[in-house]
């Protein structure tokens, strides 16, 4: 009976440390977004903060870039980030060209505390939503 009681008490002790643990862990996550959801959003005439991440020969290539997004490349960013500090309480939109620089660039933007959602597919799959017209 003391066996099961102390392996009872063993196991919520674990689950209220993991409970403090979990809340003690700071909050980096970003969140995703499609490029339906953008599209979705710019009709509706909602101003979005576009961030592109990738180089300024991609910006201004055959891929394009979204109207109006500003460019930042992703090897710059840790150095450039802070041009964005007052945009801390809006919502960035991060794109490259197929979603794994944005990744980067998310993850680095939401540890520093900005409120961030990845492009899913980048300017590839922003494209293909186009020309689906």
């Amino acid at each position: 009976m003391r066996a099961k009681f102390a392996i009872i008490l063993i196991v919520i002790f674990q689950i209220l440390s993991n409970l403090v643990l979990a809340q003690d862990k700071p909050k980096t996550a970003y969140q995703n977004i499609t490029p339906e959801e953008v599209k979705a959003r710019l009709e509706k005439g909602e101003k979005l903060f576009l961030l592109d991440v990738r180089t300024p020969e991609e910006y201004n290539g055959p891929l394009g870039h979204i109207e109006g997004s500003k460019l930042i490349p992703l090897q710059e960013l840790d150095k450039k980030y802070t041009e964005l500090d007052s945009l801390k309480d809006k919502e960035i939109i991060v794109y490259c060209r197929s979603g794994n620089r944005s990744r980067f660039a998310s993850l680095f933007l939401a540890e520093k505390g900005f409120k961030v959602k990845n492009m899913l597919g980048g300017m590839k799959a922003w494209n293909r939503l186009k020309d689906k017209k």
